[in-house]
């Protein structure tokens, strides 16, 4: 009561505008109390998505070989089921299409190692072919980790305007390997995609014509120019390209061997050809074929198919065959240890089949004793089992099989 009192006793003008102040202060405070529950409202939604968990790229590369591939997949595969609940994310740029190289190839191949070889459960291995990348020639490969409840990567797109190039496309050195096979034991890589994009380009413009231009160089032997050119043709049809879509030039002489890709959409030659072949200079030496590939039957026909060609086509060159044979070693008898038999082709006998050569030549093909010339001669360190082939012109003395041959030397 006596508070009251003495409250009471305040004039009534400075009581009204106590209250006034009273009032104010309380909407103030109501302001500010809002204003920092908005501050913490946006705080917790930006915290909270924060912590959403989010993709991350684990890796990124292009041309790769099989080594390199398998060891970046290893370990992609081990960080993926380190993380609880992850998938494994690959984006593929490359070139449209199926076929070797293109895009969504590089796709199944490396999800056929995730899965197959690596372990992965299929439905954690998610796959985007992202569409072409910028450099047609070369690929680009994405591996990402999404964590549970994050969203998958978005891949870029890219314009390429494949539809309206002409011209010349690709221009790379090449070579004749008699069409050799070589077991293929540690697995593909990611090549360039040189091939899948000249495809891709004929794919989408439907009257275009593909050339295939090539300039024989001093390595090539005779006729090699037109088997390299149709073995290009003959490769494109795993991109369902008929022989039909593609000519071949003979370009002429020159000293590197050199293969060119053009695209001509009203079917125009884009360079002149050089017409026909002369004589090489000088001798060549073709290569060394050891006796693990001369296993194989194909590889042995693909050699005496192009030996009898390269006798039918210049008339005037002889082929010159150095056979090493794997000296006998005297080794102390043993008690044999029972094994398993080895898988594979049988060994071949390197005498018997020159003598086949020889007699095949002779009387199928008609060729000369003297223009296809036979040699035994010592094995060398890591030179045993194997035959040394040249192609020798006419006035060019025979390679003189004991003389030691640098590295990278042509006789």
């Amino acid at each position: 009561m006596k508070s009251y009192k003495k409250f009471s006793s305040v004039p009534g003008p400075i009581l009204c505008a106590f209250c006034a102040f009273l009032r104010l202060e309380s909407r103030l405070n109501m302001r500010t109390l809002t204003a920092v529950l908005g501050i913490f409202l946006v705080w917790g939604a930006v915290s909270a998505q924060a912590r959403k968990p989010k993709a991350t790229r684990f890796d990124q590369f292009g041309k790769v070989g099989h080594c390199d591939l398998g060891a970046r997949l290893d370990n992609f595969t081990i960080q993926v089921q380190n993380t609880r609940g992850a998938q494994a994310a690959v984006i593929s740029y490359g070139p449209e299409g199926e076929g070797p190289g293109t895009g969504r190839y590089f796709l199944e191949l490396i999800k056929d190692y995730l899965v197959n070889s690596r372990g992965l459960n299929p439905n954690r291995v998610k796959t985007i072919y992202a569409g072409r990348n910028t450099d047609p020639t070369q690929p680009v490969i994405e591996l990402w980790i999404v964590p549970k409840g994050a969203v998958s990567p978005e891949p870029q797109k890219y314009e390429t305007h494949l539809e309206s190039f002409h011209g010349l496309f690709a221009d790379e050195a090449a070579s004749d390997d008699f069409d050799q096979y070589y077991e293929d034991e540690m697995g593909p890589g990611i090549p360039e995609t040189t091939d899948a994009s000249f495809a891709d380009i004929l794919q989408q413009q439907k009257n275009a014509t593909g050339y295939i231009v090539v300039f024989s160089g001093e390595d090539l032997t005779p006729g090699a120019w037109r088997r390299l050119a149709q073995s290009q043709i003959d490769y494109f049809k795993a991109f369902k390209l008929e022989a039909n879509r593609f000519k071949m030039i003979f370009g002429g002489h020159q000293k590197e061997t050199r293969l060119q890709l053009w695209i001509s959409p009203d079917g125009a030659p884009p360079v002149n050809d050089a017409g026909s072949e002369m004589s090489p200079a000088k001798t060549i030496k073709v290569g060394d074929f050891y006796s693990g590939n001369l296993n194989f039957e194909r590889n042995r026909t693909a050699i005496f198919t192009r030996l009898a060609e390269i006798l039918r086509l210049d008339k005037t060159v002889r082929v010159f065959l150095v056979v090493r044979l794997e000296q006998p070693v005297q080794e102390e008898p043993i008690a044999e240890i029972p094994s398993e038999p080895i898988e594979g082709p049988e060994p071949v006998d390197l005498t018997k089949l020159v003598e086949k050569w020889r007699l095949e030549l002779a009387n199928t093909h008609k060729i000369s004793a003297d223009r296809f010339i036979v040699v035994f001669a010592p094995p060398r360190e890591f030179e045993a089992n194997q035959l040394s082939l040249w192609v020798v012109p006419k006035g060019q003395p025979l390679p003189d099989p004991n003389e030691s041959e640098e590295i990278g030397s042509v006789p």
